[in-house]
């Protein structure tokens, strides 16, 4: 029996493989930009103490950012500026002036603990409380509208990449905080009809 030479000839063959190995190359590459988190940046600051070069690293989660935060008022939303160690991360952000939202509201709900912020594949937060955050509210319905309102407003107002909130208490979504306003829906909906 004679042997036939095959179909493809070595350079079909280099080519496709070429082409398998690019195709490798860039599955490895679009999963790691979407499917890991990213890593905080090193800035290098150069620091000079008497003709000295001192060099040290911060991390971005030092970096001082100036903030707006809204908070629930008598007739509307009162604004505060601040400065907040913040992160690259809108997540981290996030968490971040969350804690220093609740620290600056009142009767029992400063001590609502922020158990996580998650962000989805729609630029949705997800805010998980702790049950202070229902168990201490006492107010009518327009307190609630503006409390909802103002952490609603401080998260996208800040954090550039949100496009909608919503909220959880220990992991779970609920029916109202208050009992007056629907906060099962996202904050967009509730807040913003």
């Amino acid at each position: 029996m004679i042997k036939t030479p095959s179909k493809f000839s070595w350079k079909k063959k280099a080519f496709a493989i070429a082409v398998i190995l690019m195709s490798a190359v860039m599955a490895g590459w679009l999963t790691s930009r979407y499917f890991f988190p990213a890593q905080e940046k090193l800035i290098v600051e150069d620091t000079s103490k008497q003709g000295k070069q001192d060099l040290s690293i911060t991390t971005s989660s030092e970096i001082k950012v100036p903030v707006t935060i809204f908070y629930p008022g008598e007739a509307g939303l009162v604004k505060e500026e601040k400065t907040l160690a913040g992160g690259s991360l809108p997540v981290k952000l996030a968490e971040s002036l969350l804690q220093e939202y609740f620290k600056g509201l009142k009767n029992g709900l400063n001590n609502t603990i922020v158990r996580g912020v998650y962000e989805d594949r729609n630029k949705i937060l997800y805010v998980d409380l702790s049950d202070e955050f229902r168990r201490n509210f006492s107010g009518e319905a327009r307190y609630e509208y503006y409390l909802l309102k103002s952490l609603y407003q401080t998260l996208v107002t800040n954090v550039s990449e949100v496009r909608d909130v919503k909220i959880l208490i220990e992991g779970r979504e609920i029916d109202s905080i208050g009992g007056h306003m629907l906060s099962i829906r996202s904050l967009r909906e509730t807040v913003w009809y």
